[in-house]
C-alpha cells in the first residue's frame, strides 16, 4: 500500500513540471558526465584507480580490434586480454572481460578499425542518436527530451555500455513491424549478439502471427551465426562457451563483481540467501510468467503499443542476466504507455525509469538486489491496461 501510494504520487506530477524536471536533469547529467570523463583521463586513459576511459567500452573495442587483426585467440583468454587492455589504457586497470559471443565481433568490427577515442565517440554518439530517433518517432514532441533525460542513458554513458544500442534495435524493430516486417525482423535478429535480452522476441512474433518478421529474424540470425565460422572458426565458440560458464558461476551464482547493478529475480533470490537451485527455480517461474503474459497479449492484439510496451518491459523483467544500463529500453515502454496512463500507471512508469538510479545504492545499502522488483509494476500495468486504451 505504501509503495503503491508512492508511485501514484509520482504519477500525479503535472506534465509541465515534469518537463522542467527532465530538462534540469539533462543539465545535471551532462555536468556529471563531463566530470566523470575528465577524471578518467587523470592517469593515462584511466582514473588512476583501475577504471579505464570509457569503462566497459574498452571490452567492445578490444574485442573488435583483436578480431579485425586476426588475434581472436586472445579475446576469451582473461590474462592475455587483460594485458592487451592495460596496454590500451596506458596504466594499470581492474580485470575486465569479454562476455559476448563471436557474432558481436562481426557487428562491432568497424570500431576496431579506428583509434580507441574515436571509436568511443562513435559508439556513444551513434547509439544514442539511433535510440533518440526511435523515441522521437514514438513521441514527436517529447521523445528527444525523454531520450536525454532517462537515468539509464546516463548510467549507460558512464559505463560505456550497449543499452542505447539494444533499445534502438528493439525500438526500430517494433516501430517498423507493421509496415516493413522483413526489415523489422532483420533488425530484431541483431539481438543474437546479446541473447539474454532477445529471448522473448521470437515468442512474441510467433504469438502475434508476425510470420514474415519471424522468418526474417530466423534467417538473419542464422546468417550472422554462420558467418562467424569461416571468419573466426568453431574454436571461438568453444572458448566463448567456456568463458560464459565461468562468468555465470562467478557473477550470477557467487554474486561477485557488479551484482548490485543486476535486476534479475535470480540475483534477488540468491542474495536473500537461497541456494543456487532455488534461485534458478524462481527465475524459471518469473521468466515463464513473463512469457505467458506477453504471448497472450500479442496473440490477442498483435503489435499494439500496449503489447510492444509489455514486450520491452518483459524482456528486462524476465531476463536471467539484466543490468541497470539495459533499462534504456524501458523508455520505449514509457512512451508507448504514457498517452493512456492514469496516475497509477504513470507512477509505475516513473518507478521503472528511475530504477537505474535507485537499484545499485539500495542493493549496496541492504545487501539485497531490490531493483529486481522495480520493473514488474510497469509490466503488470501494461498487461492489465484495458484493451484499446492505447492506440497506435
Amino acid at each position: 500500500m505504501i509503495l503503491s501510494a508512492s508511485w501514484r504520487s509520482l504519477g500525479s506530477i503535472d506534465p509541465a513540471r515534469l518537463r522542467r524536471i527532465a530538462r534540469l536533469w539533462c543539465i545535471v547529467a551532462g555536468i556529471l558526465a563531463l566530470l566523470y570523463l575528465g577524471r578518467q583521463l587523470s592517469c593515462g586513459m584511466t582514473d588512476g584507480m583501475g577504471h579505464p576511459f570509457g569503462e566497459d567500452f574498452i571490452n567492445f573495442w578490444s574485442g573488435a580490434r583483436l578480431a579485425a587483426t586476426g588475434r581472436v585467440d586472445i579475446i576469451y583468454d582473461l590474462a592475455r586480454f587483460h594485458a592487451f587492455e592495460t596496454q590500451v589504457a596506458g596504466a594499470p586497470i581492474d580485470l575486465y572481460h569479454y562476455s559476448y559471443p563471436p557474432v558481436m565481433w562481426l557487428l562491432s568490427a568497424p570500431l576496431g578499425l579506428v583509434p580507441y577515442p574515436l571509436a568511443w565517440a562513435l559508439w556513444q554518439g551513434t547509439g544514442w542518436t539511433a535510440f533518440a530517433l526511435a523515441m522521437r518517432r514514438l513521441s514527436p514532441r517529447h521523445g528527444l527530451v525523454a531520450a536525454a533525460a532517462l537515468p539509464a542513458v546516463l548510467i549507460n554513458f558512464l559505463g560505456g555500455q550497449n543499452g542505447c544500442w539494444t533499445a534502438a534495435m528493439l525500438g526500430w524493430g517494433l516501430i517498423l513491424l507493421r509496415d516493413r516486417p522483413r526489415l523489422a525482423g532483420a533488425i530484431l535478429a541483431l539481438f543474437v549478439a546479446k541473447p539474454q535480452l532477445g529471448w522473448l522476441i521470437p515468442l512474441a512474433l510467433l504469438a502475434g502471427r508476425q510470420y514474415r518478421a519471424l522468418a526474417a529474424f530466423v534467417l538473419t540470425a542464422a546468417l550472422l551465426l554462420a558467418a562467424t565460422l569461416p571468419l573466426f572458426g568453431p574454436d571461438a565458440w568453444i572458448a566463448y562457451a567456456r568463458q560464459g560458464a565461468m562468468l555465470k558461476e562467478v557473477i550470477l551464482e557467487q554474486g561477485s563483481g557488479t551484482w548490485h547493478r543486476m535486476l534479475s529475480v535470480f540475483v534477488l533470490v540468491r542474495h536473500l540467501g537461497a541456494p543456487v537451485a532455488w534461485a534458478y527455480a524462481a527465475q524459471a517461474l518469473a521468466s515463464g510468467a513473463v512469457a505467458i503474459m506477453v504471448a497472450r497479449l500479442w496473440r490477442s492484439e498483435g503489435p499494439t503499443p500496449r503489447a510492444c510496451a509489455a514486450l520491452a518491459t518483459g524482456v528486462l523483467a524476465g531476463s536471467l542476466y539484466v543490468s541497470d544500463y539495459d533499462c534504456v529500453m524501458a523508455g520505449l515502454a514509457a512512451l508507448w504507455l504514457w498517452p493512456a496512463a492514469g496516475p497509477d500507471l504513470r507512477g509505475r512508469i516513473a518507478l521503472a525509469t528511475l530504477t537505474p538510479l535507485v537499484a545499485a545504492p539500495a542493493a549496496l545499502a541492504s545487501g539485497i538486489a531490490l531493483g529486481a522488483g522495480m520493473l514488474w509494476p510497469m509490466l503488470l500495468g501494461a498487461v492489465f491496461l484495458p484493451r484499446g486504451a492505447v492506440r497506435g
